[in-house]
């Protein structure tokens, strides 16, 4: 259902994807809480604030005062957490991209909630299932929160990691794209909603990955479905001294393009890929279903949930 929902503007992107001029919205302006797992001053964050309030958006940037890549959906539970305002509707918070979150939400923007939550644009990719992204973890924050989300990310070249004078040009250089195409897709999004509709199902995050690419060099658009394999593989090595290991990550080959390629293989291939997460934590009925019936050996006179015309016994039952 949810390719369904998305493939309407898909076919519309083909051609923004591959535009090399900013493009603006027509339709309302939207209030967005822009935030990332970079921190609030990366350079992936600001291009993208600057196109969207060059769009017309009422954008607050809410997000980690330092990096915070690889952190999930983790949040700090007790202590104390600093905030600071930069600038004009400009804050970071010292902790994770999901308290960022939650900060903007409940305190910077005081109630007055969003109407989209986007995260990004990170610096690298976040292919498959992305758990371990900060990125993507943001933008579950938000869903649960109750409020649409979208995650961006930018891949990057390995051959251009000793490059001069900085790192990975390509991917520095493919934030202006990958601006102008989350203010496109914003744009479709709000087209194919009608009146006051969700621009998005409830619970469901767009996770984005745009390659590192000039606009004119993008393949095209792809919605697919994510898989376990990210396209690397995390190897482990001795380093020589007591219980210290290297961590390592090799990028796997994509091999020949075939029509059922996985979203690391359209990327290597330059195609900007849209995967389509579904938050909802309750599995179908038919899994509990065969989950209970696989515990045959518990008592679910205990553990199971009274009828509506049951009384609860508040008091222990032995078994």
């Amino acid at each position: 259902m949810h390719r369904s929902i998305l493939i309407a503007f898909v076919i519309s992107l083909l051609a923004i994807g591959c535009a090399a001029a900013p493009v603006t919205t027509a339709a309302k302006p939207l209030r967005i809480l822009l935030t990332n797992d970079d921190g609030y001053d990366a350079p992936g964050i600001n291009t993208l604030q600057r196109h969207l309030l060059a769009a017309g958006h009422d954008v607050t940037l809410v997000a980690p005062l330092k990096d915070h890549s690889g952190s999930g959906i983790r949040v700090t539970t007790h202590g104390r957490l600093h905030y600071e305002n930069h600038a004009a509707a400009v804050w970071s918070v010292d902790g994770t991209p999901a308290d960022a979150v939650l900060v903007g939400l409940q305190h910077i923007m005081d109630g007055e909630l969003p109407d989209l939550v986007v995260s990004g644009a990170n610096f690298g990719p976040n292919l498959g299932y992305a758990g371990s992204s900060g990125t993507v973890g943001s933008a579950r924050m938000a869903t649960f929160a109750g409020i649409p989300a979208i995650a961006i990310s930018v891949g990057v070249n390995p051959a251009e990691y000793r490059a001069e004078p900085y790192p990975f040009p390509g991917t520095l250089d493919a934030f202006t794209g990958a601006a102008d195409f989350i203010v496109a897709l914003i744009n479709d999004l709000q087209a194919a909603s009608s009146g006051g509709d969700r621009l998005l199902p409830q619970l469901t995050i767009l996770s984005i990955n745009y390659p590192a690419a000039s606009p004119e060099q993008i393949s095209g658009v792809r919605v697919v479905k994510s898989t376990w394999d990210a396209g690397v593989r995390i190897d482990y090595e001795e380093t020589g001294e007591a219980g210290e290991l290297r961590v390592d990550l090799q990028l796997l080959d994509p091999g020949t393009a075939v029509s059922n390629d996985e979203d690391w293989q359209l990327l290597a291939r330059k195609y900007i890929t849209i995967s389509v997460f579904d938050g909802d934590p309750n599995s179908p009925d038919a899994v509990r279903e065969a989950i209970t019936k696989q515990l045959s050996t518990l008592d679910f006179a205990l553990f199971s949930t009274p009828a509506a015309n049951e009384p609860v016994i508040d008091e222990p039952r032995t078994r």
